[in-house]
């Protein structure tokens, strides 16, 4: 029987417009495409959302306006089962929105961000409301003193941070060296970690040699290739779920609320590695990253009847 943890998730939120295009343009070009569909997004969202399938304790923490798009927002969280106790409605700016551009048959994508009130700095009236939470689930997609006086909070505080170390470019050494647990994608393994290997054994022969300071734990995921995990001194292997790609936005997010919940309710750590690769399969598989319509018990069926 797995045991029910408070998991506050901070991160960005967003409304995420998703369009079809013909491919990357070039300086001054115009392309074609067409208009998709708008549906809730950001890291954080997207991350909180899967975990809350597995969980009622889920806490979404992060900023939207004050506006039809916030109001829009906390709703729909609220009716996918996460507590909107922490998220923070700013007057003073609208809520950020993502335009989502979909290439190459639909396998890449690129992103125009206005972040809104993402950049926020709300630390201070998330801190005041931490207590009694077990674990955190941190992004980077948002204002970054938020994140530094939040994970400092934590830390000070017995709080199991897992730091999501995306995007890549906002992330700063002294939150790699305070974070209980690290999560990447390949990119961000090599950029932040210096793992520079490119298949899943190569990365596991390098993990096994490497050291994460007061880090007991570094996942990486590797997409349709799956994933690999250092916890302590154990190192395990996931192969991704082979599945025909409609969109890969908020595949990353899937897998990694889907770990983290997982991992902080007791779930032995390769079974919560194959739950994240078979969340984050199933959401490429539908076009929007919540849009799929997984549950519990169809990713327990998969898992058996693939990964045992």
């Amino acid at each position: 029987m797995y045991k029910k943890k408070k998991i506050g998730v901070l991160g960005s939120i967003a409304l995420d417009n998703i369009f079809h295009a013909e491919s990357i343009p070039q300086k001054g070009e115009r392309v074609l495409g067409n208009f998709m569909g708008s549906c809730i997004g950001g890291m954080a969202a997207n991350q909180a959302v899967e975990a809350a399938r597995y969980s009622g304790g889920i806490y979404i923490m992060g900023s939207v306006g004050a506006d039809d798009v916030g109001q829009r927002i906390s709703s729909y969280l609220t009716e996918k089962g996460c507590n909107i106790e922490l998220l923070m409605k700013n007057p003073n700016a609208p809520t950020g929105q993502t335009y989502m551009f979909l290439v190459d048959g639909n396998n890449d994508y690129f992103s125009v961000v206005s972040f809104g009130a993402n950049e926020a700095e709300v630390a201070e009236r998330i801190i005041k409301k931490l207590d009694g939470l077990d674990a955190l689930l941190i992004s980077l997609e948002m204002n970054i003193d938020t994140v530094k006086k939040v994970m400092e909070y934590a830390k000070v505080h017995g709080i199991y941070t897992y730091l999501s170390l995306s995007p890549a470019e906002k992330c700063l050494p002294e939150l790699i060296n305070q974070a209980d647990a690290l999560i990447a994608n390949q990119r961000e393994a090599r950029m932040l970690l210096g793992i520079q290997g490119d298949s899943p054994k190569e990365i596991m022969e390098e993990l096994e040699k490497r050291e994460f300071g007061k880090c007991g734990l570094c996942l990486i995921s590797l997409g349709e290739h799956g994933a690999v995990l250092k916890e302590g001194e154990n190192i395990y292997y996931a192969e991704g779920l082979k599945v025909n790609p409609v969109d890969p936005v908020g595949a990353g997010d899937a897998f990694t609320g889907a770990f983290v919940v997982n991992h902080e309710m007791g779930m032995e750590s390769y079974k919560a590695l194959c739950y994240g690769c078979i969340a984050g399969a199933l959401t490429v598989s539908s076009v929007g990253a919540q849009a799929s319509m997984h549950t519990p018990a169809g990713v327990e069926g998969i898992y058996q009847e693939h990964y045992t």
